[in-house]
Formats: C-alpha cells, sequence, structure tokens
C-alpha cells in the first residue's frame, strides 16, 4: 500500500469518525433523557439508528445547501 493510499484512508476513517463522535454529543446534548435510558437498557441499536438518522439529515442539508 502507497503512502498516498494510506493517508486518504487514514483521512478518511478521522473524518467518519469524527462525524459520529459529533453527532453522538448533539445526541447526548439535546434528548439526554432517551439516551441515558437506551444506555441503561443496553439498547445501543436505538442509539446507532439515532446516530444514522442525525448523519443523514446533516447530509441532506449539506446537500440541499449545495
Amino acid at each position: 500500500m502507497s503512502t498516498k493510499i494510506a493517508m486518504q484512508l487514514n483521512a478518511a476513517v478521522g473524518l467518519a469518525s469524527t462525524m459520529m463522535a459529533g453527532a453522538m454529543m448533539w445526541l447526548v446534548l439535546t434528548q439526554p433523557a432517551e439516551v441515558a435510558s437506551a444506555v441503561a437498557n443496553r439498547e445501543y441499536g436505538a442509539i446507532a439508528i439515532a446516530v444514522a438518522a442525525q448523519l443523514t439529515g446533516w447530509l441532506h442539508a449539506l446537500l440541499r445547501f449545495i
């Protein structure tokens, strides 16, 4: 694997993890009771679905802006 491809892959993984962390923090700040309840009940699927919905909402807003 060349250095250029490795750096691009590293950047893509870093960007994806930053976006997911941002979406998770957004959910914690806007819906703290639901997130705490889901974590307490070990319903991580609900959190994953909420994060994915948040990310698609951001992508939709970005594409509408462009």
